[in-house]
């Protein structure tokens, strides 16, 4: 193979560059020619492990055309010939390479220029096949469970179910069960809807334990629970519920426990929709304050504590297309060129389906970098965000202080970045922007911002709505549609009209009297039997003075 550069190769493009002002671009889009996913699993294939001395780190180390790339590595020994991901640290990645020679990474010399008016080559994009799929049979008419089970399908809990059944006869085989555990029998997936609407109607009546959602006292009774499941069965789901099989499990993978139906529902929403052009990709914190070994604090988000996670979502419809949940070192990324940096990695795992469409992404700093701009203009993708001033690649600019609105910019062939000054500074990189100037009222003060950074604003909110969503009640959504408040009520209400059953167990009839049923301040209570053992019967008179049967074998005590 013939696709990474040599030291000669870099040396021999460099002048070519230089002697050359119009391919400036051509050499980053040579360098990643014939890079895909063939060549990374012959490259996976290949590679050794070595270790840095004086460092605790391992390394992975990729041999290549006398090319050396080096990235940590957590295992001392990785077989890498059937998989097609990598691992990335907890903390911000970046790739290590050897102090002595640095041929694994290559930081193109991209020729900057200013002065000179930047003409941007957008790719085109064609919305013609957009929105929600026809095999999915969802339209306006539509009821909310259709929406719902068209995601989270009944096929779906059929697996979960039987992983449920299975799980309960794996842990009663060779123990002796309780009455509770006696009284179990085979789940469903109509069931399974039903125990998810019991879940989500507790959020909604908050109680300090679940066996009060089921209490019969009169300052905690929500009789609707006992409609639905009785409280035993709840409970025997709640225990034995599972959704994989323990025989199959993998070492080290964090989310094994729910992978087939975080695979499942992942599918469903990719398969659910084609996404219209523009896409943002940002991070999501899902709260969550329990003990998990890869739980995050993220100081900015709105709950701090919670499980993260990488989030791609259509910018139109705030849609979600897919996402990766951050497990730490597991974190499952596909393979690509260490070049791009893991940041890079993140990108191309979320966009591998949406590449060579014309779709134009819309990122934040943390991703953005002009090698990943250029490796995503060579994919047919426009980008655009803020980036950091110190990425490899980017030019220096003017070290001086700008006033609010002021700008300096600088492009390539491709690529244009800007330097602007609201607040403080902002470093924009578009391949789809020119360096327009739009004026905008402020305090009562006109400046001038860059048509790129106006753009970014108005698209980079679809992952911010989605957090606000995920809180819950506490927000609402505006405009024509409903609340997800009444979204929530409307759906648990279609399960339990679609999938309630007369199977509940009949309760054990009273043993004794029962204060909770008293009315108006009457006891009802058994006639005790005459000595001959007849049944005795007594005038009621709460019955007496509601013109109801006299004489009964329940008589009622006035308190």
């Amino acid at each position: 193979m013939s696709h990474i550069i040599i030291d000669e190769s870099i040396l021999a493009s460099l002048d070519e560059i230089i002697a050359n002002e119009e391919s400036d671009d051509e050499f980053i889009s040579d360098f990643f020619v014939g890079f895909d996913e063939s060549d990374e699993e012959e490259i996976a294939s290949k590679q050794d492990i070595g270790t840095a001395q004086g460092d605790v780190h391992k390394y992975t180390v990729f041999h290549q055309n006398d090319v050396e790339y080096k990235t940590i590595s957590d295992n001392e020994q990785t077989d890498t010939e059937e998989e097609t991901e990598v691992s990335i640290p907890p903390l911000q990645p970046k790739v290590i390479v050897s102090q002595k020679n640095n041929k694994g990474l290559f930081t193109p010399n991209f020729k900057w220029k200013s002065g000179t008016p930047f003409q941007p080559k957008v790719h085109q994009f064609c919305p013609s096949k957009s929105g929600i799929q026809k095999e999915f049979e969802l339209n306006s008419n539509s009821t909310i469970l259709d929406f719902f089970e068209a995601l989270v399908t009944p096929f779906l809990l059929g697996k979960v179910a039987y992983e449920t059944n299975e799980y309960y006869r794996q842990n009663t085989e060779s123990h002796i069960m309780s009455c509770r555990n006696a009284s179990w029998y085979d789940t469903t997936s109509e069931e399974l809807y039903l125990f998810i609407s019991v879940q989500m109607l507790m959020a909604r009546n908050k109680k300090l334990d679940i066996s009060e959602y089921w209490s019969t006292d009169p300052l905690l009774y929500s009789p609707i629970f006992g409609k639905i499941m009785s409280r035993n069965r709840f409970q025997l789901l709640l225990r034995y519920i599972h959704f994989c099989n323990n025989n199959n499990q993998v070492t080290n993978d964090r989310l094994f426990k729910i992978d087939m139906v975080l695979q499942d529902i992942k599918n469903n929403f990719r398969s659910a929709m084609v996404p219209f052009q523009n896409l943002v990709i940002d991070e999501s914190l899902v709260l969550w304050k329990g003990r998990l070994s890869f739980k995050q604090f993220i100081r900015t988000k709105r709950h701090r504590f919670g499980i993260k996670f990488f989030i791609l979502c259509d910018v139109e419809t705030d849609y979600i297309l897919d996402f990766i949940i951050y497990t730490g070192k597991t974190t499952r990324l596909v393979l690509c060129n260490p070049n791009l940096g893991q940041s890079g990695a993140v990108v191309k795992t979320l966009m591998k389906k949406y590449l060579n469409k014309g779709h134009t992404l819309y990122t934040d700093n943390w991703y953005t970098s002009p090698i990943l701009s250029m490796y995503l203009h060579k994919k047919k993708t426009n980008t655009c965000g803020t980036v950091r001033c110190n990425r490899r690649g980017m030019p220096p600019f003017k070290k001086i202080k700008f006033q609010p609105g002021q700008t300096e910019s600088k492009h390539t062939g491709k690529m244009l970045t800007i330097k602007w000054m609201d607040r403080r500074e902002v470093h924009m990189l578009t391949t789809i922007h020119g360096d327009e100037q739009l004026p905008i009222q402020k305090h009562g003060k006109i400046t001038m911002k860059p048509k790129c950074v106006k753009e970014y604003n108005e698209n980079m909110g679809s992952v911010d709505k989605t957090d606000m969503l995920l809180s819950s009640v506490e927000c609402t959504v505006t405009g024509n549609h409903i609340p997800i408040a009444q979204f929530q009520m409307e759906l648990i209400r279609q399960i339990i009209e679609k999938y309630q059953t007369d199977r509940l167990p009949k309760s054990r009839p009273p043993t004794k009297d029962q204060p909770s049923k008293l009315i108006n301040r009457h006891f009802p209570s058994e006639v005790p039997a005459t000595q001959s053992g007849r049944l005795a019967k007594r005038r009621c008179q709460l019955c007496k003075k509601n013109n109801k049967r006299t004489d009964t074998r329940i008589h009622v005590y006035r308190m």
